[in-house]
């Protein structure tokens, strides 16, 4: 029996034994956790939403208005007993949810005594709290208390509202009075991580924090006026989200108007919830809305003129001029504004690039781990990259090549570009193309090296007019959507050369298999292993970083050592040909001779020289607009149209000395920001990210490790001692890597994961599930599309494969978002999806 049942001085007397009981076993000794609650925005988060609103509209919802009790234990047993009589609950239930929720009792007789003070009769101590809260949430006037139980009877949470008859001390930290108690309960096990008590707790917390709300259900005067409260709290949510939206399409960027690139009369920039419940009246989409500071200030400059341009021709604002004109005069009346302003924006700052922070220790710090983060993340890629190329095209582009473009280009472009955070570097779908280029060349039976010159100049030519023509405007339609698929295709490249190397082997012998996998696979584990210790609590801090930013390198150095064990067996190693020196792999002088190639496949060679700058477009912006987040804190501004002329101008450099061609890569860039910058992890409402505190924008690490690729050249005999299938071990991590720092593969795996064991990821609670597994199973069928596209290139027989045109097929799944996805998903949706890019 509950004390609430019993007599006065019966429960008086039980009340009193028990707090006996307790000081002697636990002496009122607790640890108390205490932290701000984040509140949950409801017109954010749908799951949240909609467990608000069910409560709300269930016949069966828990609320007692005017509760009459005199402790918080005869709170607690009247709300367990009306859960007991909807069925949630077993009976007899209330001792146990009572010590799950209160475990502290009251002070003992003897402290009573010393402070002269007296219980009553219903054992509330005047000016204390009968009982403290193990698990609660606590604000002004309310407490919720939560917890995980196995006595509910079904799957379903169960929420029981109290509003007191009078004012209580329930336990508050403060001693202040509690008129509202809520208990939330969920199973403890296989919950939901969004239907978890403390999830529901939240909810209900930022209910009862609107003050609206909290007047209105002071003033209710039965349950369903108190139910009533809550929709109109709802219905508030909602007209906070089409506030909302009606700003988002009121607001123009920077200086001037904006001209809407794609029209959606049934989603419109808003909100989930609005979605949710209905939608909205329609609006237009205006793409090039973004929170970039620079990219609005590109579009004013950009409009301002235009504004002016289009008045001359008797438009009276840019909304009235149709969009293939505005688009035509953006892209070529006014060339190279952009890359202008990004000079004028950037020149100033060009000093301190080089001279910033050198008289402080803790800054030289950063910058030397920073360039030793650098030189092994850009050098090592090199020569992997260098092994696959040589074996493709017979030696024609080797390791040597590699190293010397990762030298001679990044050199270039830390000396020359807007932005010296970008880290240009050799990277893998360079190497796929040459291998595209090298098979069509064969087919079709002209030199390799020259037609690979060609289709370079071109491919700088595109670029660099690109960047003329202002198309840094066109950054915000891009999105992580295609750079996902992209990401993960590279991922399942890399795993395909370790795998055709493993076919390989099997043909030379029992031996050479093992130790391939020995070597490859030690390689992949170790790596992984040492890129862990940073999420882990072994060593110092600075330990840890160390350790994750050089495992996979310091991985491939202990595998080199151990292959050495492996004698007297044949462990096949690096061979690099030539004397020391920078001589190429195959002893041909460094100038491509482009004059040997016919004029009709210098021609053809624009068909791939294009396609091929649609990769280094998509790729080099989405990494600069990346890099140049708000939250990067970045303050010397950016030059994504100078930088793009750049990387234009190195690879057209490129082909004339026949080396790969260089542009962004991520992850590699966000990393040396982190690395420069201080910075914080941060956690909260189930995401996680690192806060930049304060951003260093210098060009000297980039720089060290462009000279250390470079200067690695003249040692060839410690090159010579790199066993292949330890290389191709990092090919797999690699590959592995693609998918661990990849979002699609993170969504991917929740397709197989049990529901109830989802994390509560930012997109988990902000999107329908059906949605998030829509949106995924899109992204891998696309995935798919493309590494046929590419893969059946170079193993097809006939003349017109489609390898060649793989960047077509990525480039165009930029307007397939635009143009099937924001039909199939909110406009919201697929921002939360694409985490804000």
């Amino acid at each position: 029996m509950s004390s609430a049942d019993q007599p006065p001085t019966q429960s008086r007397e039980q009340n009193w034994s028990q707090v006996s009981s307790t000081v002697v076993e636990v002496a009122h000794t607790v640890d108390v956790h205490v932290q701000p609650v984040c509140f949950v925005d409801l017109s954010e988060e749908i799951h949240a939403f909609a467990q608000l609103e069910k409560f709300a509209k269930c016949e069966s919802s828990e609320v007692i208005i005017d509760l009459n009790v005199r402790n918080t234990h005869q709170a607690v047993g009247a709300l367990v007993r009306c859960l007991e009589e909807r069925g949630k609950l077993p009976a007899h239930s209330g001792d146990l949810l009572r010590r799950q929720l209160l475990g502290a009792e009251p002070p003992s007789l003897f402290q009573l005594a010393q402070q002269g003070l007296h219980m009553s009769s219903g054992g509330d101590v005047l000016g204390h709290a009968s009982g403290y809260w193990t698990h609660s949430i606590q604000g002004p006037s309310f407490i919720i208390g939560y917890t995980e139980t196995p006595l509910l009877l079904s799957d379903e949470e169960a929420v029981a509202v109290a509003r007191l008859a009078h004012p209580l001390n329930a336990g508050a930290l403060n001693n202040s009075l509690t008129r509202f108690l809520v208990l939330v309960l969920t199973l403890a096990h296989d919950t939901p991580q969004v239907r978890r008590a403390s999830e529901m707790a939240r909810v209900f917390a930022s209910l009862f924090a609107d003050e609206v709300f909290y007047d209105e259900a002071v003033e209710a005067s039965d349950r369903a006026s108190f139910l009533e409260a809550i929709h109109r709290f709802l219905e508030r949510q909602r007209d906070a989200a089409r506030e909302r939206e009606a700003l988002h399409r009121s607001v123009r960027l920077a200086t001037a108007a904006t001209v809407t690139f794609f029209d959606d009369d049934n989603h419109v920039d808003g909100d989930g919830v609005a979605e949710y419940l209905g939608g909205t009246d329609g609006g237009t989409l205006s793409g090039c809305r973004t929170k970039d500071v620079t990219i609005n200030d590109n579009f004013g400059i950009m409009n301002a003129r235009l504004d002016r341009y289009f008045k001359a021709q008797g438009y009276s604002n840019l909304d009235t001029v149709p969009r293939w004109k505005y688009w035509l005069a953006l892209f070529f009346r006014f060339p190279g504004v952009l890359m202008a302003a990004d000079l004028r924006r950037r020149l100033p700052h060009y000093r301190s690039d080089w001279t910033a922070e050198w008289n402080k220790i803790h800054a030289l710090g950063k910058y030397f781990f920073a360039s030793i983060f650098l030189i092994f993340t850009v050098t090592l890629p090199a020569i992997v990259f260098g092994v696959i190329a040589s074996r493709t095209t017979h030696g024609e582009i080797g390791v040597i090549e590699c190293l010397f473009a990762q030298g001679v280009l990044g050199i270039g472009f830390a000396f020359f570009s807007a932005q010296p955070l970008m880290v240009n570097m050799v990277t893998g779908p360079t190497i796929v193309y040459i291998q595209v280029l090298y098979r069509w060349s064969q087919r079709l039976g002209f030199a390799f090296l020259p037609f690979f010159g060609w289709t370079g100049i071109w491919m700088g030519i595109f670029v660099m007019s690109y960047a003329i023509m202002n198309t840094s405007t066109l950054i915000p339609y891009l999105g992580r959507f295609t750079d996902e698929i992209f990401q993960t295709f590279i991922g399942i490249i890399f795993i395909q050369y370790w795998f055709t190397e493993f076919v390989r082997v099997t043909h030379t012998g029992y031996e050479q298999v093992l130790l391939f996998l020995v070597l490859s696979l030690g390689t992949l584990l170790l790596a992984l292993l040492l890129v862990s210790v940073r999420g882990s609590f072994l060593l110092r801090p600075i330990l840890r970083s160390i350790l994750g930013d050089i495992g996979p390198a310091l991985s491939v150095f202990i595998w080199t050592g151990l292959s050495y064990a492996f004698d007297p067996i044949d462990v096949p190693r690096l061979q690099i040909p030539g004397s020391v020196g920078y001589s190429t792999t195959t002893g041909r002088p460094w100038i491509v001779p482009l004059g040997s190639l016919s004029v009709g496949y210098v021609f053809l060679a624009i068909v791939p020289g294009w396609l091929l700058s649609l990769i280094v477009y998509i790729d080099q912006q989405v990494c600069t607009y990346i890099v140049e987040r708000p939250e990067n804190r970045l303050r010397k501004g950016t030059g994504y149209s100078w930088n793009l002329f750049v990387t234009g101008a190195l690879a057209v450099l490129a082909s004339i000395l026949g080396i790969p061609w260089m542009y962004a890569g991520l992850p590699h860039s966000l990393l040396h920001v982190y690395a420069l910058a201080e910075i914080e992890d941060i956690e909260l409402m189930g995401r996680r990210w690192i806060r930049v505190l304060r951003a260093r924008e210098v060009r000297i690490a980039a720089l060290s490790a462009y000279l250390f690729a470079l200067l690695i050249i003249l040692a060839k005999p410690a090159l010579d001692q790199l066993p292949i299938y330890v290389l191709y071990g990092f090919i797999l991590y690699m590959g592995a890597a693609s998918f661990l720092n990849n979002p699609l593969w993170d969504r991917f795996v929740l397709l197989f994961t049990q529901p109830t064991k989802y994390p509560p990821t930012h997109y988990v609670r902000r999107v329908p599930m059906s949605h998030l597994h829509l949106y995924t199973s899109v992204q891998v069928i696309l995935t798919v599309v493309l590494f046929f596209v590419a893969v059946n290139f170079y193993r097809g027989a006939t003349l017109f494969n489609t390898g060649l045109i793989f960047p077509l097929v990525l480039f165009l799944f930029v307007p397939f978002k635009w143009m099937v996805l924001y039909r199939w998903f909110p406009r919201r949706e697929l921002r939360v999806l694409e985490n804000q890019l």
